[in-house]
């Protein structure tokens, strides 16, 4: 913390070689969970009326939030390092639509990688439905967002596809449609000339 105060306010760092570096044309982006738990709260509560309150009656303004994250920044923090940060910004909770945007991303960078390390034997993928319902509500949650999402999508999109990919079951061109089975297990199916499901 004396160090990063040191950036802050000085803007330079001395190494331990005694070199110097000038962060003074840098942004520095610090993100932090404190607050975190009293933020739940406040979005979820479990006790009183507004905890059988209909979802709409719920929302929380994001100047409410702020403050409990502040707050609980400046209980952590000592005033002088605080009054160095110039913007503090208090995230709101990823809706289901924001959810649903990480993860045509991360389904896109799935693509862009097939298509960039298969080259002409590269195929179309496509994830039905009922399979990114199942990712969305296995790898989110209200207490840390989509953090989880990249893992979830490695095991139930990633490993499955490498094992066909690499079994040579793909023929080139080919539309390739995850789905979900009962019991979290992934179907496969190959849309070509001729088509099959693994």
């Amino acid at each position: 913390m004396r160090m990063l105060l040191g950036i802050l306010d000085r803007g330079i760092l001395r190494l331990g070689d005694n070199n110097l570096v000038n962060p003074e044309r840098t942004m520095i982006f610090m993100t932090s969970n404190l607050g975190a738990e009293k933020m739940q709260k406040e979005l979820a509560p479990t006790m009183g009326f507004s905890a059988v309150a209909p979802k709409e009656a719920k929302s929380t303004g994001g100047k409410r939030l702020e403050s409990i994250g502040l707050a609980a920044a400046k209980r952590k923090f000592s005033p002088e390092f605080m009054n160095r940060i110039d913007a503090t910004i208090a995230y709101q909770p990823l809706d289901d639509k924001a959810l649903n945007a990480i993860l045509d991303l991360q389904i896109e960078n799935i693509q862009h990688h097939v298509d960039i390390r298969l080259g002409a034997r590269a195929f179309e993928l496509e994830v039905t439905p009922k399979l990114r319902r199942f990712l969305i509500d296995k790898g989110t949650s209200i207490e840390y967002g989509a953090r989880e999402l990249k893992r979830t999508i490695q095991r139930f999109i990633l490993q499955p596809l490498a094992g066909v990919i690499n079994s040579g079951q793909i023929p080139p061109g080919s539309l390739v449609d995850m789905d979900l089975k009962a019991g979290e297990k992934i179907l496969i199916r190959i849309h070509s000339d001729d088509e099959e499901d693994v």
